[in-house]
């Protein structure tokens, strides 16, 4: 490989007691990947299709309204760029709230995020900017993690560190590979059969190869389906934008995404009008006519219509799948096969409260074996690192054999994080679990129509997570604070307006991904007055992430600010809709699985001059 980096100098570590490893100092180059040597992101992307030029002499000077559907970032985002340069904008938003599948609920007396809760690289990141300006606390994990095996033991470290080198060095050259040769890569391969195939070219043992191919399960909490429906040919459309010129960071938003929220929506509400509680059911959008003052009708669930010039429906990609013939006349068959292609993942959270986080204490210095070892809450686990004062944060079950599997179908695992891991201000004693696929399905299917404050709801809940959190250090059945006072699971499964599910991913049998996401980004705009936005329409660095949805509502914004003439307050720099390369400053990963363990509060440095205007 020729990367333009060097394997950096392996920590040196105590005898292999424990399944606790520091992936950040070595393993850092897989969460710092940067864009091609190509066109700077900041200067292309956003140019109208050539089919719209026809149209701009005529709008010229026209002052448009716009209908955008969707109260989500995409949604006000663009409704934020365009109010701020001068056309009318009405939001149709379907819920009572703004967000979208950004939302925040209690739990034990504690603010979560239900959706959204991580934001994917810094560097020129709109979103992390808008996290300083906004009093939100992120963080950023140093790198351990727990982990315990199939029958439920904690793993050695040498095993650990093994697993963990393979892994990342295999979804390194996973996204080399599918850069490089998508067009001979067939679409029946997944991720799965290419760890396999990496797999067999190592001289490990029986024992170690069982375990990879366990471990590499852990993707699924990436995109919400199993490793095995991972498209190996469209693997390159899981990287995320990091900076080129930092270090790699997924931050971790601790204190929610509340003021990141209420920071974007300020300024575009000042612009819009917005319309709650209201579903659309029909969008009647004829061509385009250039001799009259044809308009597109769009009808809500009450019977109201709204007549608009354009449209930007920023309504979820599983939404979209079910809702197609709301479109009239019907959608292109092209735009509506990119639709049906483009898969939507199962991604859900179970928060889990407790009186105190027993998992959570500091670690005593004792002398195992006549060596010098931080061990937790006595030898249950014993930490890497001299220096560390408390267990990780991350901790992860591969494939349990001593629970009985929640689904028939595909593959599973656990993960959660401790979010008394995160800083002083917003610590509480949680632990977030993520589960993906067919067990998400299995678990919402059950509570959908629990009260969520009834017996039968923590019940269900506790006998679900109970296998796994009482492995955890310092856990005792007869102790009150290990008893969970608290339960909130998110449903999106069960969400028709959040399309049942949480957000684009790419599986197997996919032939053309990217066309498909180009396809959607065009839409219907230069020739019916219908665009799309959302994180599905994102650049390609951005796909799945709330970042990405940001940047679409401005890209479909800026696309009708130029096809009417407008002028371009507040947008900034435009991104790259270019592949990524497979070399070196683009973060993988949508999801969770990320850094390992305690929180550095960052420093809510002003950045006025880069957010402020927008």
């Amino acid at each position: 490989m020729d990367k333009g980096y060097t394997w950096p100098s392996l920590p040196v570590f105590p005898a292999p007691l424990e399944a606790v490893w520091d992936v950040s100092s070595w393993f850092q180059y897989t969460r710092s990947r940067s864009l091609s040597s190509g066109p700077d992101p900041a200067f292309v992307g956003r140019k109208l299709p050539l089919s719209a030029l026809k149209y701009k002499t005529a709008l010229m000077g026209k002052t448009p309204h716009v209908g955008v559907i969707g109260a989500g970032v995409s949604g006000l985002r663009c409704a934020d760029i365009l109010g701020q340069n001068g056309a009318k904008v009405t939001i149709l938003e379907a819920r009572d709230r703004i967000g979208g599948r950004i939302a925040q609920v209690e739990v034990g007396g504690h603010l979560v995020d239900l959706g959204a809760n991580w934001i994917h690289g810094t560097e020129g990141n709109p979103i992390d900017q808008i996290s300083r300006v906004s009093n939100t606390t992120t963080c950023e994990w140093d790198g351990r993690e727990t982990i315990y095996d199939t029958s439920g033991k904690l793993l050695d470290e040498a095993t650990t560190m093994k697993l963990a080198e393979w892994m990342w060095t295999t979804i390194d050259e996973g996204f080399e590979y599918s850069t490089k040769k998508q067009d001979h890569i067939p679409p029946s391969m997944s991720l799965y059969d290419f760890c396999c195939q990496q797999l067999e070219k190592t001289s490990f043992t029986v024992e170690e190869k069982a375990a990879c191919k366990e471990f590499a399960k852990f993707w699924g909490a990436y995109v919400g389906e199993p490793v095995e429906r991972q498209s190996m040919k469209f693997f390159c459309l899981e990287e995320c934008i990091e900076g080129r010129l930092s270090s790699a960071a997924n931050l971790f938003v601790g204190s929610t995404y509340k003021n990141i929220l209420n920071h974007i929506s300020k300024s575009a509400l000042r612009h819009a009008d917005l319309r709650l509680n209201s579903p659309v059911v029909q969008i009647q959008a004829a061509k385009r006519d250039l001799s009259s003052t044809r308009q597109i009708t769009v009808t809500v669930e009450d019977g109201q219509t709204y007549q608009f010039d354009d449209v930007i429906v920023t309504c979820p990609l599983g939404w979209l799948k079910k809702n197609k013939s709301i479109f009239s006349p019907s959608l292109t068959p092209r735009l509506s096969s990119a639709i049906d292609n483009i898969s939507y993942g199962r991604l859900e959270k179970i928060y889990v409260t407790f009186p105190h986080a027993f998992w959570h204490k500091p670690t005593e210095r004792k002398s195992i074996g006549g060596t010098g070892i931080t061990v937790a809450n006595g030898p249950d686990v014993v930490l890497g690192k001299d220096g560390d004062k408390y267990p990780p944060a991350f901790t992860q079950w591969l494939e349990p054999n001593y629970v009985k599997s929640p689904a028939e179908d595909g593959s599973w695992n656990m993960q959660c994080v401790s979010l008394a891991a995160l800083p002083p201000n917003c610590a509480h004693p949680t632990l977030l679990f993520y589960i993906y696929g067919p067990c998400s399905t299995y678990v919402v299917s059950s509570i959908k129509d629990m009260d969520e404050s009834s017996p039968e709801y923590y019940d269900f809940l506790d006998r679900f997570v109970r296998p796994f959190y009482s492995l955890l250090p310092g856990y005792s059945a007869s102790s009150d604070a290990c008893k969970p006072t608290a339960f909130r699971a998110s449903k999106w499964i069960a969400d028709d307006y959040a399309g049942n599910g949480s957000y684009a991913n790419f599986q197997v049998g996919l032939e053309a991904g990217d066309k498909d996401i180009e396809t959607m980004r065009i839409g219907m705009g230069p020739e019916r007055g219908v665009w799309f936005a959302g994180e599905h329409t994102a650049p390609f660095v951005g796909l799945g992430t709330t970042t990405g949805a940001y940047w679409s509502g401005e890209r479909v914004a800026g696309q009708i600010c130029d096809l009417y003439s407008l002028s371009q307050l507040g947008l900034g720099t435009r991104k790259d809709d270019s592949l990524p390369t497979g070399s070196t400053g683009v973060i993988t990963g949508n999801t969770m699985f990320h850094k390992g363990n305690t929180a550095a509060l960052r420093e809510s440095t002003i950045l006025a001059s880069v957010v402020e205007g927008q």
